[in-house]
């Protein structure tokens, strides 16, 4: 994960930072803090060098090196530019006037330059705080147990707004996820690779959010507005870059967009149910809207109604199979794989159609119902189907 200037303008404890130019450049990555005061004193020009500013950082000045010289404020912005620095936050306790050219300069060039308006903030607090969050990016604990903590709560819940905040302050309105299921613990090596490709691939910016959780990846993409695009089309446009060629090696669960806010929680849980029903050889992804009938069954599969008819329906196959070392319930899974089709149903079995057919009359003997006919077909089905995504786990 990166901290972005963006996200430092939302965090609270860097409340009273206002951006007054250069907002093209707000996905800046901040990996740490410079400071900006004597290198343009003229007094001192044999003690401090103009080169000691490095990329990606993010720079605190009072103007005290401008402040009989204020025309030296762009060389200054221009060199922080050339750098590569992220931005620069000003703590203008000398009242200089910041040009309407050097605004615009920030604009054009889009460099942030951001004005320190509360009495609160100092630059020792801002540098401290700076760190901290560059500390916690990579904790990874952390990040498994908001996302766990999201899952568990109500939708509703007050506190869903802040934990979403916690995971990422820029997130807009329009969100949808995806989730990198691998069938192995996931390592942080790992997380650093996706990190990188995804990097590549101009994929992590202020309004998305890479994350690991549990045995794979979670990636958060949102958008003020995402308009009529369709969850399909974003994941194919996410993975057909420099992410295609990783991607073969995790199940990917696909979510709906959704377009209010707070509605972080329903992504997670369709991304993740999804994983579960992805395969590398069938696709590079899984979509929740694909699901059909899962997509109602997985919110509400553990409910005591639904766990009865499952059990109704599939004990009596288990302990058949049991008590006779047979493969019915195997069968009857296979079948319904196969949307009712024996031939199919053999050919994955490896067993020749009438065996298929014995089986299949076996199981309607013991169940009470006509696997050939719809309405039996469809309740070994359901049963099947709710068992199966009982075993998910979020």
């Amino acid at each position: 994960m990166k901290l972005t200037v963006d996200e430092i303008l939302h965090y609270p404890e860097f409340s009273g930072l206002h951006l007054l130019a250069g907002a093209g450049g707000v996905s800046n990555q901040v990996s740490s803090c410079g400071i900006l005061d004597y290198e343009y004193d003229k007094t001192l020009k044999n003690k401090y060098t103009k080169l000691s500013f490095i990329p990606n950082q993010l720079i605190l000045s009072s103007l005290q090196y401008a402040k009989e010289a204020p025309g030296c404020l762009i060389d200054a912005i221009r060199l922080l530019h050339h750098k590569q620095c992220s931005c620069l936050v000003i703590k203008n306790v000398y009242g200089l006037p910041l040009a309407p050219h050097i605004l615009r300069y920030a604009d054009s060039a889009n460099f942030p330059i951001i004005v320190i308006r509360s009495s609160e903030q100092y630059f020792e607090r801002i540098i401290v705080n700076v760190y901290k969050r560059l500390q916690s990016l990579h904790d990874f604990d952390k990040f498994e147990q908001l996302v766990a903590t999201i899952l568990a709560l109500p939708e509703h819940d007050p506190r869903q707004k802040e934990l979403q905040l916690e995971i990422n302050p820029c997130l807009q309105p329009d969100i949808f996820c995806m989730y990198f299921r691998a069938l192995h613990p996931v390592s942080a090596d790992e997380y650093q690779k996706l990190e990188e490709t995804a990097t590549a691939a101009n994929l992590l910016t202020s309004y998305s959010t890479l994350l690991r959780y549990k045995n794979g990846f979670i990636y958060i993409h949102s958008s003020y507005n995402f308009k009529n695009a369709k969850s399909s089309n974003l994941a194919t446009e996410i993975l057909t870059g420099p992410l295609q060629a990783c991607a073969g090696a995790y199940c990917i669960g696909v979510s709906s967009i959704h377009y209010r806010e707070r509605k972080i929680k329903l992504c997670l849980e369709e991304a993740i149910y999804s994983s579960y029903f992805a395969a590398p050889d069938q696709g590079l992804f899984r979509t929740y809207e694909s699901l059909g009938i899962n997509s109602i069954l997985l919110p509400y599969c553990r409910e005591p109604a639904m766990q009865h008819f499952a059990n109704t329906i599939l004990n009596p196959l288990r302990d058949y199979d049991s008590e006779n070392h047979t493969s019915l319930l195997e069968t009857a899974s296979a079948f319904v794989r196969a949307g009712g089709s024996i031939a199919t149903t053999a050919e994955g079995l490896q067993q020749h159609p009438n065996t298929i057919r014995y089986r299949l009359k076996q199981i309607g003997t013991l169940l009470a119902l006509d696997a050939f006919r719809p309405e039996g077909y469809e309740t070994l089905s359901l049963a099947l189907r709710i068992d199966q995504c009982s075993h998910i786990e979020l």
